[in-house]
């Protein structure tokens, strides 16, 4: 007997052991699935494929183009786009992330990552065709809600600049993708603040008398808020400050013909002499833990900062004499309770800001994040005109207009006017995903990115391009997803705080939902029809019985949610009590099977079990992906932890016999299961902060 049991054991730990992995597999293959190429890009379209008007101007060699502020020197765009859309060259997959392209005439940069590595890309910009990569280190957090990298690599004197999430710093090569240097800031300078993933990009700038440009990077460390490195071998020229960093790259600007550079720090704006890293202004406009991502705007001798989420805008005037620093300060101007930016940053044209005054905490997949772009009037702080159209977009500025690309994927061309909202076209370029990377337009390309793939959108005139080029492109309708599906209704509510990860109360809330809204009603339910099976006398009431307990403890761990949310002010998620009863129903499957191996019956049961636990994994993990809820793929990590009680619950389970007995036993297993996914989020947060 004890040889028996100690076999049993052995097969129960083996089966579930396989189910585990199924399910771990499956959430590999979406990852692989999600990493293939999507769209076209043309790698027979060689060097001779042109466009007529041959590449000049300094292209977008920086996050915020060729002068730091979002204004390109680009001319000739198209007043409109026909029907279908303007051309797009080229659309394909990248990788995972959030970095933008750079690049000057053919050849354009990003940075990516795959589910084995991180890397910077080298494209040619009229194929998308890959010309060479450097990979550099493993992915960063490939199951997250923020996978890759999320800076924007700087092109300066034959030198590519990149940062990685991890705080790598390093030099490449831009013909061959070689590295000449690399530095860890993090290890150099102990660097704190930006807790989601180093982001600032590189910035590379030269000041009058120095024999080669420095590279500026806000890195929060203690003495080194802000460092200036060579760009020769990464020698640190100066370093100042001791505020944590945020995610805003470093700006520089010029007052009076001084090079000055200010900085977005974690609390406080900061400004410092480039040449000698002197702190010469600083300006705290918080004191908690906050996020700046938006770049600042800057027209001597203004100087404008949108905090995010209802934090408004500061304009602040530049004063003293430039050949004096100890004079130089800030004055405040104006404020502003009708410009707060996030990811999404604003441009300054011709005394007026063009952005959008972010109401909302998260962007979701499903909706447009809420709040209004505005035009507001540089010298006085006054909105000149406000319009819900645009949505959540960043902007960048060309040609007396607006080219805009938004978080839902949309590309907007509008006139660049303070007197009214005046949108010329509209088209859908990317579908499925929230849109947050920043547009680069390079000799009439616009480089697109969302957070797997990459666009080419020519924004001259059709009859400026090649019958070649022509040809291989495709109109913008003619690459545009159905995304009408509301995939909300599902949850029928939403977190406010979508992506971040839950806290012990909300965790709380779930568990006694889950509890009272699906096991209980379930056991309940059970016990009826038992109930009725005795006055009836029927002869496989058990078993129906038991039957009635898990098919109703998993419909009502999926409608429970819905209907929660519906009644209920705060959201309600009770989806992991279907995931558990698919899981315990794959265990009872393997028990039974062990019970009666030669049954044919059994080892299809087992199967169909199995099957089912690995689809509802996977559909699990996919809609809590669509839907941006940070548990997308955590509470399958409760598994494994469950089979302490699990196991042994399965093993004596009574088939419907006991009923009390078999229920305590699956709440045991899933309150083991949903406490252990939480205590994994739990900590996670906790090392977040």
């Amino acid at each position: 007997m004890k040889i028996a049991a100690t076999n049993l054991k052995r097969q129960i730990g083996l089966r579930t052991g396989i189910v585990g992995c199924l399910a771990l597999v499956a959430f590999l293959i979406h990852q692989v699935v999600s990493s293939l190429p999507t769209g076209w890009a043309d790698p027979q379209r060689t060097a001779q494929s042109t466009f007529a008007g041959q590449p000049t101007g300094p292209g977008w060699p920086h996050r915020r183009g060729p002068t730091f502020n979002a204004v390109s020197l680009v001319t000739g765009l198209a007043e409109s786009w026909p029907p279908q859309g303007p051309r797009v060259l080229w659309i394909r997959d990248v990788g995972r992330g959030y970095s933008g392209i750079t690049g000057v005439g053919r050849r354009v940069y990003t940075q990516s990552q795959t589910l084995t590595e991180q890397q910077v890309l080298c494209l040619d910009g009229l194929s998308g065709e890959t010309l060479w990569q450097h990979r550099y280190t493993w992915p960063y957090e490939p199951g997250g809600m923020y996978p890759g990298p999320r800076s924007t690599p700087t092109l300066a004197d034959s030198r590519l600049y990149f940062a990685s999430p991890e705080g790598l710093v390093a030099c490449l090569d831009v013909a061959t993708g070689k590295p000449l240097w690399q530095l860890d800031i993090n290890q150099r300078f102990s660097a704190k603040g930006a807790d989601f993933g180093y982001s600032c990009s590189p910035t590379v700038v030269a000041h009058s008398g120095a024999r080669r440009p420095v590279v500026i990077l806000p890195v929060g460390g203690k003495g080194a808020s802000v460092v200036a490195l060579s760009t020769d071998d990464n020698t640190v020229v100066w370093a100042s400050g001791n505020e944590p960093a945020s995610y805003c790259s470093a700006i520089p600007i010029t007052y009076q013909g001084r090079a000055l550079v200010v900085t977005l720090m974690q609390n406080a704006m900061t400004l410092f002499d480039i040449a000698t890293g002197r702190r010469l202004c600083y300006e705290r406009y918080s004191r908690g833990y906050d996020e700046h991502a938006a770049a600042p705007l800057y027209e001597e001798p203004y100087l404008v900062v949108a905090s995010a989420f209802h934090g408004g805008a500061r304009c602040f005037q530049l004063q003293g004499d430039a050949a004096d620093l100890d004079t130089l300060r800030l004055e405040p101007k104006w404020t502003s309770e009708e410009l707060s930016n996030d990811t999404a940053s604003s441009v300054l044209l011709d005394g007026h800001i063009y952005g959008f005054d972010l109401r909302d905490v998260q962007a979701k997949v499903h909706r447009p994040s809420r709040g209004t772009f505005r035009c507001i009037e540089l010298a006085t702080g006054q909105t000149k005109w406000s319009s819900e159209k645009p949505g959540h977009a960043t902007v960048i500025a060309a040609d007396g207009k607006l080219v805009m690309f938004n978080d839902m994927g949309e590309l907007l061309l509008a006139r660049a006017t303070p007197q009214r909202y005046e949108e010329l076209a509209r088209c859908k370029i990317f579908s499925g995903e929230i849109c947050w990377t920043a547009p680069a337009l390079i000799d009439k390309r616009l480089y697109l990115r969302s957070p797997t793939r990459a666009a080419c959108v020519f924004l001259g005139s059709d009859n400026e391009l090649d019958a070649a080029t022509l040809r291989a492109s495709k109109a913008a309708s003619e690459i545009a997803e159905d995304d009408s599906w509301d995939w909300n209704r599902l949850a029928g509510g939403e977190r406010p705080y979508a992506m971040d990860a839950p806290d012990v109360e909300e965790f709380t809330r779930w568990y006694t939902w889950s509890l009272a809204a699906a096991f209980l009603p379930a056991l309940l339910l059970q016990l009826v029809v038992l109930a009725i099976g005795h006055w009836l006398r029927l002869k496989r009431k058990v078993t129906f019985a038991a039957a009635v307990f898990w098919c109703a403890a998993f419909v009502l761990g999926l409608v429970a949610t819905p209907l929660g949310n519906h009644f209920s002010r705060e959201f309600v998620l009770t989806w992991p009590v279907s995931l558990f009863v698919a899981h315990q129903m794959s265990l009872l499957a393997v028990v039974q099977g062990q019970k009666n191996p030669m049954s044919t019956w059994t080892m299809w049961r087992s199967a169909l079990a199995t099957t089912l636990l690995v689809g509802v994994c996977l559909a699990f993990y996919l809609v809590c992906r669509r839907l941006s809820l940070a548990i997308a793929w955590m509470f399958l990590l409760g598994f494994l932890p469950s089979w302490l009680v699990a196991v042994p619950a399965a093993r004596r389970y009574s088939g419907g016999r006991r009923p009390l007995r078999d229920f305590f036993g699956v709440v045991a297993g899933f309150t083991l299961f949903f406490w252990a996914a939480a205590a994994i989020l739990l900590w996670k947060s906790v090392g977040l902060r």
